[in-house]
């Protein structure tokens, strides 16, 4: 069977969210900086590369456990910007709820989907296909990306990890088929990360496709699938050369 024809044969396609179908990094780390310059303005003597070096700490602690105990992201962002302004000596607390603000506003303005996402998305529907997304992060915030990105419809299940208490290199994969009836051989998972998304798939028996826009597609070996497109998904898909 070639790799076209066990890509179309999957009844199930499944994706990571961030940085697989939006520039979640690019959003982030915009939205970011529009809190770190809201902090500079209010006290000119922390300049905005120590703040942003300090939070870069901060996420590095903060994330560790892939947002697996069931807090909303304005709780997670409500932590990490209070630790923030701690170590900068910052008590202000109208401050803090004024950066979630700064923060929920400049994401949503700066979300954009991959190249092709969407219409990668509406051929999948037209072919009758299922869609999954399974991505570490929030539930609130991972459903509130989602719709903000204009992709909700398209999406049949979506699976985080604060639903399922488990991050993907602890077995996160395995819970979602069990829990909703998928067989492994009829699922294919798309995800940007070699090691959380790629491996710890096919080590529950998932075809698992590296996405990166950085390397030249790989389609001829089914065990080391790569693609930096979403263009060329579509025409494995679509039965176009």
């Amino acid at each position: 069977m070639s790799i076209r024809e066990v890509v179309a044969s999957k009844s199930w396609f499944g994706f990571d969210l961030d940085d697989t179908l939006h520039e979640f990094r690019r959003a982030s780390a915009h939205a970011s900086i529009c809190v770190f310059e809201t902090i500079h303005a209010s006290n000119n003597e922390t300049s905005i590369d120590i703040l942003s070096d300090t939070y870069q700490n901060i996420l590095r602690n903060a994330t560790a456990n892939a947002f697996t105990d069931g807090r909303t992201s304005s709780e997670y962002r409500r932590e990490r910007f209070a630790h923030l302004l701690q170590a900068h000596s910052f008590v202000d607390d109208s401050l803090l709820g004024h950066l979630l603000e700064v923060y929920q506003d400049s994401l949503r303005k700066s979300l954009t989907l991959k190249a092709g996402a969407l219409h990668l998305l509406q051929t999948l529907r037209g072919l009758g296909k299922k869609v999954i997304v399974i991505t570490e992060g929030p539930a609130d915030a991972q459903e509130w990306t989602i719709q903000e990105l204009g992709i909700r419809s398209y999406v049949d299940v979506l699976v985080t990890t604060n639903e399922v208490g488990k991050s993907k290199v602890d077995g996160m994969f395995g819970i979602v088929l069990e829990k909703y009836g998928i067989a492994a051989e009829d699922i294919i998972y798309f995800g940007d990360n070699r090691i959380r998304d790629v491996q710890a798939a096919r080590e529950e028996g998932i075809l698992a496709v590296f996405y990166d826009e950085k390397q030249q597609s790989h389609l001829h070996d089914v065990s080391a699938l790569r693609v930096n497109s979403w263009a060329v998904v579509e025409k494995v898909l679509v039965h176009r050369e």
